[in-house]
């Protein structure tokens, strides 16, 4: 393994494909992991030891056997920090360790099944009725409203108007271009400054914690009880009987919000297109269906075995969090190689479950792999301590879709695979399918 640790990539090599590492990274990777090794190890101008790695070893000591010595990095911690705020996904340390501790038992079974029986089936018969029937659209924005709504009446219990969704929506999307632009092209940033594109993102970022503060207002008007995380976050308190100050609650929120519907709208594309393409996987779901027969919507779900193999095969070839990055807090061993304290870490999800160590014929689309116990390089929601907070969440909000998809409707795909983009999350440009009810 030492071999694969000596430099192969120099810093101009980044910045000569920016663009193209813009638009979708993930075949530069590919191409570069291919010609290097698993593992790359380079330098930033401001000599910054960086590497991308998919060789399994490497990503486990880093997310699971030490991962006290990894923080999340400076790129996620504060440059998207500085965006989306200060929560679950952007801090470290105590601080993550108090907001994870109090917002857990948000996401205890209990109260995962209470949603999944009331507001949730609701939520998603009413996305899906959204879209228009016999005709080719483009599913994502749809996508992105349904789990949006989703996330917002089942964890958080709120309504929000349509030019409010839409207003957070095109936030959600401008910010994200800004900086993924910001990373990938530095030698621009000094530039984008001054022509005030900065200035525009972090107005558009100070607009939607209003639109927040504005949801919270009215929560602590209403005087109503509501048991779900916003009450949680308002009301709960940290072990040192402190509660969480009121810009944190905001972050939080925000952070939730983006997160919990951004990868899972994603995801369900993607879901939308395999089923459309490969009918037979719609048969078999709903032949399971018939078989497991009349259940409350949490029941049923449970009993999905390969609705549930769908659902985690998608997440494998298409995974949302398609890459995860760390930094070194002091020096570290892995496999006779040093690494230097505050070297950066990038870990690539979409390579690791391609492996073809690990995986039979990992370029197809299989859900029968999953009849049996995934590898361990299986991690769609991370691994170790920092495992998203919502996987359980995730997985039965994309089963609760596929329930009522294979039970309603079936799907035509054109003749054109979609364009990938490897921004913050894993997504397709456009997502072209056709919608009908079944039997018509």
């Amino acid at each position: 393994m030492g071999e694969k640790f000596t430099p192969s990539l120099h810093w101009s090599q980044l910045l000569w494909n920016s663009r193209g590492l813009v638009r979708n990274p993930i075949p530069y990777h590919h191409k570069w992991f291919e010609t290097y090794g698993d593992t790359l190890r380079f330098r930033f101008i401001n000599g910054t030891e960086v590497y991308l790695t998919r060789d399994p070893e490497f990503a486990l000591h880093i997310l699971k056997k030490n991962h006290k010595n990894y923080y999340k990095s400076d790129v996620t911690s504060e440059n998207l920090g500085h965006y989306i705020g200060k929560g679950l996904l952007t801090l470290n340390g105590g601080e993550w360790k108090k907001d994870r501790r109090l917002l857990q038992p948000g996401f205890y079974k209990e109260r995962i099944q209470k949603v999944f029986n009331e507001a949730i089936p609701k939520a998603v018969t009413s996305g899906l009725d959204d879209i228009p029937l016999g005709q080719q659209v483009d599913v994502k924005p749809y996508m992105n409203r349904l789990a949006f709504e989703v996330v917002t009446k089942a964890l958080f219990d709120i309504e929000v108007a349509p030019e409010r969704l839409e207003e957070i929506r095109h936030i959600i999307d401008a910010v994200q271009e800004h900086f993924v632009k910001e990373v990938r092209e530095p030698q621009w940033n000094f530039w984008r400054y001054l022509i005030g594109q900065k200035r525009l993102a972090l107005a558009q970022v100070s607009r939607m914690r209003a639109i927040m503060q504005e949801l919270i207002q009215e929560r602590q008007q209403s005087k109503l009880v509501h048991d779900d995380l916003l009450d949680l976050m308002l009301q709960s308190t940290y072990e040192d009987g402190s509660y969480m100050e009121a810009d944190r609650v905001i972050d939080e929120l925000i952070i939730l919000i983006v997160a919990g519907h951004e990868t899972t709208a994603n995801a369900l594309c993607y879901m939308f297109y395999e089923l459309a393409r490969n009918p037979n996987f719609m048969y078999a779901v709903r032949a399971e269906l018939t078989e497991i027969g009349a259940a409350s919507p949490y029941h049923q779900l449970g009993q999905m075995t390969y609705g549930k193999a769908l659902v985690q095969e998608t997440l494998r070839y298409y995974p949302p969090a398609w890459i995860i990055d760390r930094k070194a807090l002091e020096a570290d061993t892995v496999a006779g190689e040093t690494l230097a304290p505050n070297s950066f870490v990038a870990i690539s999800i979409y390579e690791l479950h391609r492996n073809p160590t690990y995986w039979e014929q990992p370029e197809r689309f299989d859900p029968e792999r999953f009849l049996k116990p995934p590898p361990p390089v299986y991690i769609p929601f991370g691994a170790g301590p920092r495992m998203c907070i919502g996987n359980h969440f995730a997985l039965f909000e994309m089963l609760e879709v596929l329930r009522q998809l294979a039970v309603n409707y079936q799907l035509k795909v054109p003749n054109k695979e979609p364009e990938q983009l490897g921004k913050i999350t894993l997504q397709a440009r456009t997502m072209l399918l056709e919608l009908n009810k079944r039997n018509e």
